[in-house]
C-alpha cells in the first residue's frame, strides 16, 4: 500500500473519531410539557375563570444554552428554558402544572429567622414560578420553585425542590418513615414543616428551623433525622407508632428565604383484621340447624368483604355458599372497625367431615385471611381422637368422684365388718 494512501486512511479515521466524540458529548435536548394555571379575576362583563396555557419546559445548561431548538406546532405554547442543578426535573413526568410564585416573607416562627436580615435580592421582583410534576407509573412527585436565570425573561433556574412519593400505605401500630427530600443548593437558611390534613381539619406535626437548629413544634410520636437533613436534605418524618388519626394528607413543606415548596402525600392506614370462626369445635346432630359465626375485628379501613365456603370430604376445591348475612360495623376506640358475618346450615350425614371456611378480603391482606372448622356429625363415624380423650377425661373425673365419696362414707360410718370382731373380743 502506498504511503499516501495510509495517510489518507489515518486522516479519514481521525475525522470519524472527532465526529463521533462530538455527537456523544452533545447532550440530548429534553423537554417537558406542562400547563400554566392562572386565576383570571372577574369583571363586570366576565365572571372569574381559570385559564390553562400550554407550556413547554426546555432543559438547558447553566449558561441557558440549548443544543437544539424546541419543537412545537402550537404558536400559543409558552416556552420556558430551565436549568435544573437539583437533577430532579425529568422528561418522564406524566403530569405537570405551573403556577405563578410570589416570593415573600413568612410570619411562621420556624421560618421567621430566614429573612431576619431584611435584605431581599433584586431578583425577587422578577417572574417566579412553582412547578408541580408527577409520574403516575412510579408515584414520584416533585415541587420546584423556578427563579430567573440571567436577564432573559424566559430563562429560569431551579432554586428549591421538594420531592417525595405521592401515596404511602402504613400498617397500624407499626413504626413508619414518610419519605420527603429537600434540595436547596448551598443555601444554609432553611426550615421544614410537616402538617396533617383530613376531613377539612389540619394540625401541625413537626416544625424545624434549620438555620437556628431548633425544633419549634412537634408531637411526641414524630421525629426528624437532623444529621441526614443537613447533609443530604432528607426531611423524612419518622413516626414511632402509626394510628388511624394520621390517615389523610400529609404536607411536607420546605422553606428558603422568601421561597417555599410543598409536597402532598396521601397516607392510607391499614389494620389487618383478626378472624375467628365459631362454634369451635363444630359438632352437630343430624338435622340440627347450625349457625356459623365469623367475627372480623380491628381492621382498617372499613371496606371489607366476607364469604363462606364449604369443601366436602374428597373434593379438591371449596364451593362458595350463598345466604350469608352481615351485621352492622362497630367503630372501636382505636379507630378500627369490627363486624360479624353469619351463615346457616343444616347438618346431615353427607356433610360429616366437611370443612367450612370463612374468608375475608381486605386491602391489608392481598391474599385474604381465612379461618376454618371441620364438621363432625354425631353417629356417623367412629369416635375421633378428641372424642376418646374426652371420654377418658370424663371417666377419670367420675372415678375420682366415686373414690372421694367412698372415703367420706368410711370416715363417717366406719368399717362395719371390723366392729363385730372387736366387740366379741372384749367380751
Amino acid at each position: 500500500m502506498m504511503p499516501s494512501t495510509i495517510y489518507k486512511l489515518h486522516f479519514i479515521l481521525l475525522v470519524h473519531t472527532i465526529v463521533l466524540l462530538a455527537v456523544n458529548a452533545a447532550p440530548e435536548s429534553q423537554s417537558l410539557s406542562c400547563w400554566l394555571v392562572e386565576d383570571i379575576p372577574g369583571t363586570e362583563t366576565k365572571p372569574r375563570s381559570i385559564q390553562h396555557t400550554p407550556v413547554l419546559i426546555q432543559f438547558t445548561d447553566a449558561s441557558g444554552l440549548t443544543h437544539t431548538s424546541p419543537l412545537t406546532a402550537d404558536p400559543d405554547t409558552l416556552i420556558l428554558y430551565v436549568f435544573d442543578p437539583s437533577g430532579k426535573l425529568s422528561p418522564d413526568f406524566t403530569s405537570c402544572e405551573i403556577t405563578h410564585h410570589l416570593p415573600q416573607e413568612t410570619s411562621l416562627d420556624w421560618a421567621r429567622s430566614l429573612t431576619e436580615e431584611k435584605r431581599s435580592p433584586p431578583s425577587l421582583g422578577k417572574t417566579w414560578y412553582t412547578v408541580a410534576a408527577r409520574n403516575e407509573q412510579d408515584g414520584r412527585g416533585v415541587s420546584f420553585v423556578l427563579g430567573p436565570l440571567g436577564d432573559k425573561k424566559d430563562h429560569f433556574s431551579v432554586s428549591l425542590a421538594v420531592y417525595s412519593v405521592s401515596t404511602i400505605h402504613a400498617q397500624l401500630g407499626k413504626p413508619l418513615t414518610i419519605p420527603c427530600g429537600m434540595w436547596r443548593g448551598h443555601q444554609p437558611r432553611f426550615a421544614v414543616e410537616w402538617r396533617h390534613r383530613a376531613m377539612g381539619l389540619g394540625s401541625l406535626l413537626y416544625a424545624y428551623d434549620g438555620w437556628k437548629d431548633k425544633v419549634e413544634e412537634h408531637v411526641p410520636n414524630c421525629h426528624l433525622n437532623f444529621s441526614a437533613l443537613h447533609s443530604d436534605g432528607d426531611a423524612s418524618l419518622l413516626i414511632e407508632n402509626v394510628d388511624t388519626s394520621l390517615e389523610g394528607t400529609l404536607l411536607c413543606t420546605g422553606y428558603l428565604p422568601y421561597l417555599r415548596a410543598q409536597r402532598e402525600i396521601q397516607m392510607v392506614v391499614t389494620g389487618k383484621p383478626q378472624v375467628t370462626l365459631q362454634p369451635s369445635p363444630l359438632f352437630a346432630r343430624p338435622g340440627e340447624e347450625v349457625t356459623l359465626t365469623c367475627d372480623v375485628s380491628h381492621f382498617h379501613p372499613l371496606e371489607i368483604s366476607v364469604d363462606f365456603f364449604v369443601q366436602l370430604s374428597g373434593e379438591p376445591h371449596p364451593t362458595l355458599l350463598s345466604g350469608s348475612s352481615l351485621s352492622a360495623h362497630t367503630h372501636n376506640q382505636d379507630g378500627t372497625y369490627s363486624i360479624t358475618a353469619y351463615q346457616y346450615m343444616v347438618a346431615s350425614s353427607d356433610l360429616n367431615g366437611a370443612r367450612y371456611i370463612c374468608k375475608v378480603n381486605h386491602v391489608s391482606a392481598p391474599k385474604g385471611i381465612s379461618a376454618s372448622r371441620t364438621l363432625k356429625v354425631a353417629g356417623v363415624s367412629a369416635p375421633s381422637l378428641e372424642d376418646i380423650m374426652y371420654l377418658f377425661l370424663t371417666a377419670l373425673v367420675l372415678y375420682g368422684t366415686l373414690s372421694y365419696l367412698r372415703r367420706k362414707a368410711i370416715s363417717l360410718f366406719g368399717n362395719q365388718p371390723d366392729l363385730k370382731p372387736q366387740k366379741n373380743k372384749s367380751e
